[in-house]
């Protein structure tokens, strides 16, 4: 699957859900993952980063979901390599999708976490 796939069925679930419900989401061979149970107040953004450490996933390919604002999903495609992000965003007339050259948010680019 790719990250337009990807993105093309997140867009799929808001429009039927809204992103007010959208839960963290992960696909890691081709098996998607939807993450629950994040304590209230943990921001999103955070918890999917720590379900892949802790998964011990850094070193795989995989693809993520993950409610990056009020009216915003940032999805991505991680690899040891790199990554590439999507952003979807709520406009009056549903939603938009817009390449991202980086996410100032997502650390696991950046080695292990501290």
């Amino acid at each position: 699957m790719t990250l337009d796939d990807f993105t093309d069925i997140t867009m799929v679930v808001l429009e039927e859900q809204g992103i007010a419900s959208y839960a963290p989401t992960l696909v890691v061979q081709e098996t998607i993952q939807v993450v629950r149970g994040i304590p209230e107040g943990l921001d999103h953004r955070e918890a999917i980063q720590d379900v892949i450490r802790r998964a011990g996933l850094e070193g795989s390919e995989l693809l993520f979901g993950v409610k990056s604002g009020p009216a915003e999903v940032t999805t991505g495609r991680y690899s040891p390599e790199g990554s590439t992000f999507q952003l979807i965003s709520k406009v009056p007339q549903g939603f938009t999708v817009a390449p991202l050259e980086s996410c100032d948010w997502w650390t696991l680019d950046d080695g292990p976490s501290h």
